[in-house]
């Protein structure tokens, strides 16, 4: 009877335990100010909640400013409280750790962050770290901070330097896990905010000129450390060095993070940086840097990302292969588009909702019939999320062709790269890339194409 009610007794502290703490997570909030100006002259309308993937920020919330005053709010989650996260716009972000229960605030912008409220030791290194490399921010993250003086710049390097150190290691919150993740995170934050400068403007006639930090760092730093990439800065931080190191200091020709690939020397940061440039598209030619790197992959996992990464891009090339497909058709029955082999195929991709795919329809419907009885399929793809909508209008306007939904399936949208639509492709008999952006429908060289190539 006893060890029934001591485990109910367990039970329901358990169940308190958790009520208890979710309720704090639902009490813990950030909150504040944050300003970006776009290069259109309009600040930003949202900020976001990020934490560190794959080399970068991924976004855990996006959270719109009010329109009224400008702030923006947000209740945070269990999983990002006790940790770093992240609050910013691009590449101005800044560190924050909250626990349960706590109410931070900021006021940001400008390379500039105050922290209040609710403000932590942990959230107190960051504010004071943030004051010390105050000025030097100025000239990465302000609008024109190009133009400041150079040999300000380089008077501030030689300043930093000793402070940098000592505050780095004088960290001790007592919370041991925190100090020796800050103690990885800041040296590269402050190369990071040291190279900003010259990524965005700041000049120097030649090498001579150049400070003994930004000399030096190009010297030393290897890219040695796998770690690097566990930082929400790493793939940012190897593209803004690549670019300062190979075009600016060293005044050579072509795409920066191609020429630092062949002198990362650890082996797994090297094979995820190429895949991390190459999803970025920052090459000059996508299938040629996929082909020439192959041979860093290091596992399976990366080798299958990149045959994946090769064969989108291949896709968008004249002569590359279709990736295929399979949708129902407005009845439910299954249509792939390796069914077509033989035949020129003119892909269209389509919404109900949008505009100027519907203004296209009836030029569409006019080449079809002007092509009628040739060995040339059309098919219509919609990108449309709701079925019942789309279904109505194939039937009522009677489109014509073969017309498939695809829900917006995020492996289509990917790999055929969907950014906008209307968009047509011309495929061959051979199932080989013509255009992968071909012309309008309403355009005489759609139809000049679709001929020159049954």
């Amino acid at each position: 009877m006893n060890k029934q009610i001591n485990k109910m007794r367990n039970i329901v502290m358990l169940m308190l335990g958790v009520t208890f703490s979710t309720s704090l997570a639902a009490q813990t909030t950030i909150r504040g100010k944050f300003s970006k100006i776009l290069p259109n002259g309009v600040d930003v309308d949202r900020v976001f909640f990020s934490k560190p993937d794959d080399g970068g920020p991924i976004v855990v919330e996006e959270i719109l400013k009010s329109k009224s005053d400008q702030t923006f709010q947000a209740t945070l989650k269990p999983a990002d409280l006790n940790v770093i996260r992240y609050i910013g716009v691009f590449d101005e972000q800044y560190p924050v750790y909250i626990r349960p229960g706590e109410k931070l605030s900021i006021e940001a912008g400008d390379g500039k962050i105050s922290y209040s409220g609710n403000v932590s030791k942990e959230n107190q290194v960051f504010a004071a770290w943030y004051k010390l490399i105050a000025p030097l921010r100025n000239y990465g993250y302000t609008k024109k901070g190009y133009t400041l003086p150079t040999d300000r710049y380089v008077s501030l390097l030689d300043s930093l330097e000793k402070p940098v150190q000592d505050f780095v290691k004088n960290i001790r919150t007592g919370n041991d896990s925190f100090d020796k993740q800050v103690k990885y995170l800041l040296p590269y934050s402050y190369k990071f905010d040291l190279l900003m400068p010259l990524a965005t403007g700041l000049s120097f006639r030649s090498k001579n000129e150049y400070p003994v930090q930004v000399a030096k760092l190009i010297e030393e730093e290897k890219f040695a450390d796998a770690n690097l990439w566990s930082l929400p800065l790493a793939y940012n931080y190897m593209s803004n060095f690549s670019f300062v190191k190979y075009i600016l200091y060293n005044n050579k020709q072509g795409i920066a993070g191609e020429m630092l690939v062949p002198e990362i020397a650890d082996d797994q940061l090297r094979a995820k940086f190429i895949l991390a440039h190459a999803q970025r598209g920052v090459t000059q030619s996508l299938v040629k840097f996929l082909e020439g790197n192959r041979k860093y992959m290091r596992d399976d996992a990366q080798k299958k990302e990149l045959a994946l990464l090769l064969r989108r891009a291949n896709l968008q090339i004249a002569g590359g292969s279709w990736i295929d497909f399979s949708y129902p058709d407005v009845n439910g029955k299954m249509h792939s588009l390796s069914e077509n082999l033989g035949k020129v195929v003119l892909l269209d991709l389509w919404a109900t909702w949008c505009a100027p795919c519907l203004a296209e329809i009836p030029a569409l419907e006019k080449l079809e019939k002007e092509l009628e009885g040739k060995d040339v399929v059309f098919i219509s793809l919609s990108l449309d999320t709701d079925k019942a909508k789309w279904q109505n209008m194939v039937k009522q306007k009677q489109l014509s062709g073969v017309q498939l939904f695809s829900n917006s399936e995020p492996r289509f949208m990917q790999d055929y790269e969907v950014t906008e639509i209307p968009r047509y492709i011309v495929f061959d008999k051979n199932g080989k890339t013509v255009n992968f952006n071909a012309p309008r429908p309403s355009d005489p060289k759609l139809k000049t194409l679709i001929e020159s190539n049954l």
